[in-house]
């Protein structure tokens, strides 16, 4: 006798749910350091330079060239402390040029800015922000431009809409989209049927 087996991955249906249970699986190794200098990152250097590490998902090591654009984004300090009181996008574009290189960490920017009002976008978040859009396991784009306009015009009114409404946490939000994007990941190309 032959017994058929099926594995069920429950999408975003439920988003008090999916939030509950895929933040629980998060993992990432250096987390401690993101709560330790969130709040204080524009205070002085060491946590700004904390924060890029924690980004990185390097320990303590950030190499040259991506330290020489930490340390330029350092050097416009006073400007982040202003956009930190008085949001202003077209400043903010004009100051750090987002659709030209490094998005992922210009976007960084925006959630030390204020982390509640600008989610965190990577990869992996951006695979299951798909999926849950177009049940498509896609990856993100390699243009610069393309990765910030998602994110501005697509994803954070998203995030914003759906953490208000359904009253979420957005750190927690951050971490079950992470997750979920790191197991689709993991489960792209396989011979799995996605149903609708």
């Amino acid at each position: 006798m032959r017994t058929n087996y099926q594995i069920k991955i429950i999408g975003f249906e439920d988003p008090k749910t999916f939030v509950k249970k895929w933040s629980s699986v998060y993992f990432y190794k250096s987390e401690p350091k993101y709560n330790e200098y969130i709040y204080s990152v524009f205070d002085d250097k060491n946590s700004f330079i904390k924060l890029f590490q924690w980004k990185n998902g390097t320990g303590e090591v950030i190499y040259n060239k991506k330290m020489k654009v930490v340390e330029g984004f350092y050097e416009k300090i006073h400007v982040l402390r202003q956009l930190r009181i008085n949001f202003n996008w077209e400043q903010f574009e004009t100051e750090f040029q987002p659709t030209k290189s490094s998005p992922i960490w210009k976007i960084f920017l925006l959630h030390l800015i204020n982390p509640s009002e600008f989610p965190i976008f990577d990869q992996h978040v951006f695979r299951f922000y798909n999926f849950q859009k177009d049940g498509l396991i896609e990856e993100i784009s390699t243009r610069p431009k393309v990765v910030f306009e998602t994110y501005k015009q697509e994803y954070k009114p998203w995030f914003n809409s759906v953490q208000k409404e359904f009253n979420l946490d957005s750190k927690q939000m951050d971490q079950s989209f992470f997750s979920f994007g790191q197991v689709l990941k993991n489960i792209k190309g396989l011979p799995i049927e996605i149903c609708y």
